[in-house]
């Protein structure tokens, strides 16, 4: 599909950008130029006609008769410029032309002494240049004449020398600046392209930039911004699926329990009680869900809030500990406390709540063997609470990154322990929100443990 030029585009306003200036820097360069030859030229000119006048006054102030003077005027026969040699009282005694009426009315009178020089250089009104030499002690006149028709040639063909010049660079100027201007844009054209493409979902684009300039570093930002969207829309992607399942699972035990209780078909109260706490525990996990979801939203926005009290964190960990000691004893694991005495802080008793039940239920999906501790200790006036547990731990190329919104360590473990890639997002937000800091150790198949400052 061809290109169709604009008026608007960018390379179309860079080349009539450059274009005006160049040709304005030209024309004012090139008249400068010509005006600084033209003059240089008729100067030249004007004083070569001087030092010739005043060379045959030099000779005949000397030997001032008739043989000397036919001499004079021989010599400035057959070239350009012409010569006249008068006496003292104007009277014309040589000539190497016929004088003219403006050689004439040039002439001084008798009563006019002149010390030598230019006494015409109007070469754009008159028909000559004329200076005049004095011979000895105004004993005669040398009078030298430059046609000025003859500059007046040269200058025309000058010209058309620089007009047809300056024709040829601006032409050659203006494909040269077009050839720059498309080059100079070609990169913008091409990222203009591949934004249109990642405005319509397509984000990883490859972008042929050269060079460290700015428009290089532009063109590797917008590559690395459609590989991160692209990273993201996987990772959006996946995580709604992950969402649907972790919502379908926990809604298909609560519809068919509940349908098996409304139906009466189970009539013992033990089994009642067994499916009801089921739906019970399937419910919680889709509050939990529900809550994470909620709190990346308020997180995206900035309406992340905290309800701070004065209050010790150990009650806290107790009850989240008994809440999911049950969960623990069905999978085998043992989950204790270690509960020293610290000083109470500044919490979002509810929030710090859903840090330790996450923390402690993530050490529980992934646990197989072993157990659980939950420690509180104080180090350098800072409350700190350790989850350590002997699972199956997380990769050392994953530490930093278990942090990010969606992210999974494995996609395949996920859909068997169950989770959203949310949990420790929310989890840290929480934490920094309260002006903490948590950080994470962990082997792979020795275990993991989760540590919490806050002060």
């Amino acid at each position: 599909m061809k290109r169709r030029f604009k008026m608007n585009s960018i390379s179309i306003k860079l080349g009539i950008l450059f274009s005006g200036i160049f040709i304005g820097l030209f024309f004012i360069l090139g008249f400068i130029l010509y005006s600084a030859f033209t003059n240089l030229f008729i100067d030249y000119i004007k004083q070569d006609l001087v030092v010739r006048g005043n060379n045959h006054a030099n000779v005949l102030e000397k030997q001032f008769h008739q043989e000397t003077i036919e001499h004079v005027v021989k010599m400035e026969t057959d070239v350009t410029t012409d010569v006249l040699i008068a006496d003292s009282n104007q009277n014309i005694l040589a000539s190497s032309v016929v004088p003219d009426e403006d050689m004439k009315e040039h002439m001084l009178h008798s009563d006019e002494i002149h010390k030598g020089g230019l006494i015409e250089e109007d070469w754009r009104e008159h028909d000559y240049l004329i200076s005049i030499s004095p011979i000895g002690n105004y004993q005669g006149y040398v009078y030298m004449y430059y046609p000025t028709s003859l500059l007046r040639e040269i200058v025309v063909v000058l010209n058309i020398v620089m007009i047809v010049t300056s024709f040829g660079i601006v032409l050659l100027a203006l494909a040269l600046i077009g050839f720059m201007s498309r080059m100079l844009t070609k990169p913008l054209i091409t990222m203009k392209e591949a934004t249109n493409k990642m405005a319509l979902g397509k984000y990883k684009q490859i972008i042929p930039v050269s060079g460290n300039d700015e428009l290089a570093q532009l063109g590797e930002s917008i590559q690395s911004l459609g590989e991160q969207l692209q990273e993201f829309d996987d990772s959006r992607n996946e995580f709604l699926a992950t969402v649907s399942h972790e919502l379908r699972t926990p809604l298909t035990y609560i519809k068919g329990y509940s349908d098996i209780l409304t139906k009466g078909i189970i009539t013992k109260p033990e089994e009642q009680e067994e499916y009801l706490n089921i739906i019970n525990k399937e419910a919680k996990r889709i509050t939990f869900l529900v809550n994470d979801l909620l709190d990346v939203s308020k997180l995206q926005v900035g309406k992340f809030e905290l309800n701070k009290e004065t209050a010790n964190i150990n009650p806290v960990i107790q009850k989240v500990i008994i809440n999911l000691k049950p969960e623990a004893e069905e999978k085998g694991v043992a989950l204790s406390a270690e509960l020293l005495d610290v000083p109470d802080t500044s919490i979002d008793v509810q929030r710090m709540e859903q840090v330790i039940y996450n923390l402690v239920e993530n050490a529980i999906k992934y646990t197989i063997e072993g157990g659980i501790t939950v420690l509180t200790y104080t180090t350098n006036d800072f409350v700190a609470i350790e989850i350590s547990d002997t699972g199956i731990g997380i990769p050392a190329d994953h530490l930093e990154q278990i942090w990010d919104r969606f992210y999974r360590v494995d996609s395949s473990r996920t859909r068997k322990t169950g989770g959203s890639g949310l949990g420790l997002y929310v989890v840290k937000n929480i934490i920094q929100s309260h002006g903490g800091d948590i950080r994470v150790e962990s082997t792979e198949n020795s275990g993991t443990t989760f540590t919490i400052y806050h002060k």
